[in-house]
């Protein structure tokens, strides 16, 4: 403490004050080196370093941020490894399994040997199950984003998935954008299948429709402002933002030309405004004239089809594609409103391994009543829209189990909707899960030539005993209808009699053969290849009907979903049956389960690595922060020690010269 220059002479009580001022200094720096001391902290509140305090603000926050990251990315790493290793068990578990499928097709094997690894095939659908259905930390990793719950359950039978198609996110880092779960289908592949309708059902446009149902000119577009013209001269406003159904449209549009130019629609409200097939109708009186066009806000006229025509006495719509709203199927839409008529009435029945149901549809029955029906009736099966919103799909929720969709006795509302898995229009390539019908087809005999008798496929049976054969080639195998064209025209050209004919069953999927021959039973027998087989010939039913016999095919167009547990459940039952055919179907169906796992355990194990390499990043950024927190905040005992004993000393020196100080007299000072 220095005295200023300006005082020429020190009073006894200026001297005083700077003495204890100087000590007052000197005792609080020596508090405040003690505090650092004891704590071990150089700041330790804010007015000790301002700006390192705000700087140890900063660092502690990114810290507290980059700890729960570290955390995330912690929980993130054993999760996924748990699935990484699920994968590595379910990768060896497939590669046995195609093992036993090689080792049980050719010589060597037996019924017997087949019956016992049936078993172990069994054992491996438990352990695909109960590792499916696994958890880490309560976490199901195999169910998506539902991890509450176990990611599949067993449904007569089958399989069914309960998870998601999404995955459990944290916050891994911004370049971390991936789930630590996944759903079940990166390791068993498809979780459903569906039979897609093919017939457009393009339901009727109604003033009940809504707006964001409507497709044509108005998809993707906004409805407000539209401006209408009356005569070439008067121009109308109506504001169309809020309109939710069709019918709204119609009666805003309608009372604003009533309200503001009476006359110039035909009729009385409402009807001036109204609806003609899959277009807005505008019916103008006498020699008036009406146009549309887009106001100020959205595209309103040619989102409704109305831009671009001079509506009139003679012109009521718009023609062409402009005009046609072509509204979407949704759950609410009545089967009476969908254009194939005969969708409106009738059952249709659902079959899913061994279990089956019917639901009988009305005029009034909305698709979404449809889909509740379906529900109900347990089946494991599924009716959605379209993702189009041209019709409707019916979907296969469980692995294992068959589906199909048929039409009962005097009904065609299957057909109709364009959902029955066996029709005649059916690709033969689409039977028999996509192989198809394996044909005899270009056989040569022992010497190389053409031998007639290797080509011919298989061997009908009548009633009364008297046979014909089909000898199938690639020209008849185009659909099912022109399988059944083909064997009928063999038995015409063969001369047997018995009133024989082809067809496609009306009640079940399948071809049915029936003739008058007066017995009471059919048969056929393969001769060459494998066509009566494919075709569901061989074990098909036969009985009795009116002057002859009947033989019912069975469906070779069912629904299957291709998932690991349908390749291990059918590899399992072609072993207990013995058939080798099935045995070596499923062992192909195998190969790609093998491969889609070895992709599972590509994808996920890049997934640790980099939760990996990140964890390492954050640790390094971690140490780094904490090294530049500590130089902020801690103390450097050695300096803080010299410090101390520095101002001991000068607290020691301040009380002396005080005391001097104080010890002096007014003699002192005039002498």
């Amino acid at each position: 403490m220095t005295i200023p220059a300006i005082y020429g002479r020190v009073p006894s009580l200026l001297a005083s004050q700077l003495s204890l001022r100087a000590l007052n200094h000197t005792n609080l720096d020596l508090l405040r080196t003690s505090e650092q001391l004891a704590t071990g902290l150089r700041v330790g509140k804010g007015s000790d370093d301002p700006v390192a305090a705000s700087l140890i603000g900063s660092l502690d926050s990114e810290l507290e941020l980059s700890e729960q990251r570290d955390r995330n990315l912690s929980h993130g790493d054993a999760v996924l490894s748990s699935v990484d290793a699920s994968l590595g068990e379910l990768s060896d578990m497939v590669l046995e399994a195609r093992s036993v499928a090689s080792s049980q097709v050719g010589i060597g094997s037996d019924a017997g040997t087949r019956a016992s690894q049936a078993e172990v095939i069994g054992q491996s659908l438990t352990q695909l199950f109960a590792t499916i259905n696994r958890s880490y930390a309560g976490i199901h990793y195999f169910a998506g984003g539902q991890t509450g719950a176990n990611a599949m359950e067993t449904y007569y039978g089958g399989y069914r998935y309960l998870g998601d198609r999404d995955g459990l996110r944290t916050d891994l880092g911004p370049d971390l954008e991936f789930p630590i779960t996944v759903a079940a289908d990166l390791a068993v592949g498809a979780l459903s299948a569906r039979v897609a309708g093919d017939v457009d059902l393009d339901p009727v446009l109604t003033s009940d429709t809504l707006v964001r149902d409507l497709r044509g000119p108005t998809e993707g577009k906004i409805l407000g402002i539209l401006e209408i013209t009356v005569n070439g001269a008067t121009t109308l406003k109506v504001d169309l933002a809020h309109a939710e159904t069709v019918g709204d449209i119609a009666d805003l549009v309608e009372s604003t030309i009533r309200d503001q130019a009476p006359g110039v629609l035909a009729g009385a409200y409402p009807g001036g405004v109204a609806i003609a097939g899959d277009r807005l109708q505008i019916l103008v009186a006498g020699a008036n004239t009406v146009e549309f066009a887009d106001g100020p806000t959205g595209e309103t006229a040619s989102a409704l089809g109305l831009s671009g025509t001079v509506f009139n006495l003679a012109t009521s719509t718009t023609l062409g594609v402009a005009g046609d709203l072509n509204p979407r199927v949704t759950e609410r839409t009545l089967f009476s409103s969908m254009a194939p008529g005969a969708a409106a009435v009738g059952d249709v029945t659902f079959s899913n391994g061994n279990r089956q149901g019917t639901v009988t549809t009305d005029p009034t029955m909305t698709v979404g009543e449809f889909a509740e029906a379906v529900r109900r009736l347990d089946l494991g099966i599924r009716v959605e829209v379209a993702e189009g919103g041209d019709s409707i799909n019916i979907v296969n929720e469980t692995a294992g189990l068959r589906m199909s969709v048929t039409d009962r006795a005097g009904s065609s509302v299957a057909s109709a909707l364009g959902v029955r898995t066996f029709m005649s229009t059916t690709p033969v390539t689409a039977l028999n899960d996509g192989r198809g019908v394996e044909i005899a087809d270009g056989e040569l005999d022992e010497n190389g030539l053409p031998d007639a008798s290797r080509n011919v496929d298989f061997e009908v049976t009548l009633s009364d005993g008297s046979t014909f054969t089909v000898d199938l080639v690639p020209a008849d195998l185009a659909s099912v209808q022109a399988v059944v064209d083909k064997i009928n025209a063999e038995w015409v050209a063969s001369g047997v009699g018995g009133g024989f004919v082809a067809s496609i069953n009306p009640d079940t999927n399948g071809i049915l053969f029936e003739d008058a021959a007066g017995g009471t039973s059919m048969s056929v027998r393969s001769l060459n290849a494998y066509a009566a087989e494919d075709l569901g010939l061989l074990d098909g039913a036969t009985s009795a009907i009116a002057g002859g016999a009947q033989l019912a095919g069975s469906d070779r167009s069912t629904v299957r979903v291709e998932s690991l547990f349908s390749s291990l459940s059918e590899l399992q039952v072609a072993l207990e049956t013995n058939d080798e055919r099935g045995i070596t179907f499923a062992g192909e169906r195998l190969e790609a389960d093998v491969e889609r796992i070895a992709e599972a355990r590509a994808l996920v194990g890049t997934r640790v690595r980099r939760v990996e390499q990140a964890r390492e990043q954050l640790g390094a950024s971690q140490v780094l922060d904490r090294k530049i927190k500590s130089e902020l905040q801690d103390l450097d005992f050695v300096e803080a020690s010299s410090r101390f004993s520095l101002l001991q000393t000068q607290l020691q020196a301040a009380l002396q010269v005080t005391a001097q100080l104080r010890s002096l007299s007014l003699l002192n000072f005039l002498s």
